[in-house]
């Protein structure tokens, strides 16, 4: 065998033994280069060249294509666990103004509590209009750059405004306390980080969980929330849909309560602007 020849068996034996069982055999390749040779010499030589160009072009094709990947490695790589999903999507609807929508009532209770509003975090300006479960007057609620004012339609044009800067509404004034701060979306967005939160994937773009909150109350024996979380085309949280269930323990008795509670958000990004009411009396 020549020098040529010797060469490139070894690298055909490289390339072949990389190749499918379906890759012709080597000595039949080596073959018919050497019945060619023997025909004519400068055919030999042009069967040689050919021979390693053929190999180059094998070569380079191994060379290109991708590494194979266990198909359990690459779904790994390409779907990402519902929990980092759903801290990213919380993560993109933080920060950015938007419009809200509360729905609130005791489950099983046809009664409920519906609030309206705006909120931009970044200039801690927005506004809050509720519903009572009484009926009648509407509590509202402004913030304006972090002055907090509230009053009520049909009462007198009089608000009250409150010291200090504030950089948040209070869903639980608006909400009667029922849910506390959870229906807040900046809360419920903290409730949804919690590191103790169960995700699961519950269709397309939308989540599951359940979470045991924390309770500063010693009478508070268990407070869980568990609900669904749906995105939108943004990947920014559009609805939250939950039921958060309390036990209480009072002078030996146990009540248990659970509020059914939606949460819309919309119109993320929207310029959110609040005029401060002309007659105010100020809190002490």
């Amino acid at each position: 065998m020549s020098s040529i020849d010797e060469q490139v068996a070894a690298r055909l034996h490289e390339v072949v033994d990389a190749e499918p069982g379906s890759a012709p055999p080597v000595q039949s390749m080596l073959l018919r280069g050497r019945r060619g040779r023997r025909r004519r010499r400068m055919v030999g030589v042009l069967t040689g060249s050919f021979a390693v160009l053929a190999v180059g072009a094998l070569v380079a094709t191994t060379v290109t294509q991708p590494a194979t990947t266990s198909p359990s490695s690459v779904a790994s790589a390409e779907v990402q666990s519902p929990q980092l999903t759903l801290v990213a999507a919380v993560a993109e609807s933080e920060g950015i103004s938007y419009k809200v929508k509360v729905t609130a009532g005791l489950k099983g209770d046809p009664v409920e509590v519906t609030t309206v509003g705006a909120f931009d975090p970044d200039t801690a300006t927005g506004y809050l209009n509720s519903s009572s479960r009484e009926g009648g007057n509407v509590y509202q609620e402004r913030l304006a750059n972090g002055v907090r004012f509230t009053g009520c339609s049909g009462c007198d044009d009089t608000w009250k405004q409150y010291p200090g800067e504030h950089d948040r509404l209070a869903y639980d004034r608006a909400l009667s306390g029922a849910v506390g701060a959870s229906a807040d979306p900046q809360q419920l967005f903290a409730v949804l980080r919690e590191s103790g939160a169960k995700i699961t994937p519950a269709g397309a773009g939308s989540y599951h969980f359940e979470v045991s909150l924390k309770s500063k109350s010693s009478a508070t024996i268990s407070d869980i929330m568990i609900g669904d979380v749906t995105l939108n085309a943004d990947k920014r949280i559009a609805k939250v849909a939950y039921e958060r269930t309390t036990r209480h323990e009072k002078d030996g008795t146990t009540s248990t309560s659970t509020w059914a509670v939606n949460v819309e958000l919309s119109e993320y990004g929207t310029a959110v602007e609040v005029a401060k009411p002309t007659r105010v009396v100020v809190v002490k």
